[in-house]
């Protein structure tokens, strides 16, 4: 194989290896109380999470999706705020509802 065949494979293949490991930003919602997360996310209820706010009691999350693949729910509007995920990994979004890939 010439050295500009080897170097074209190469740059196609880190290519197809790089789009099929691309995934989207990762995002979660913030509930106000576990019961608004658990009327928004009905039967996925089970993966709201309570996290430690330091002196402020207590905030709550939905499970993690990545960007366009957010499920319905069933009271989006109590959604107070979305954070954005910081992950890390190799080719793993992390997100509970993925888009893929």
């Amino acid at each position: 194989m010439k050295k500009s065949e080897l170097v074209t494979t190469c740059v196609i293949s880190g290519g197809v290896l790089l789009a099929a490991l691309h995934h989207g930003t990762v995002y979660r919602d913030q509930y106000r109380t576990r019961a608004e997360c658990e009327a928004d996310w009905g039967r996925y209820s089970g993966y709201c999470q309570e996290e430690s706010a330091g002196g402020s009691g207590y905030r709550y999350y939905g499970p993690s999706y990545e960007s366009g693949a957010r499920p319905r729910t069933l009271e989006p509007r109590k959604v107070a705020a979305r954070e954005t995920i910081k992950r890390s990994g190799f080719g793993f979004s992390g997100a509970r509802f993925s888009a893929g890939g």
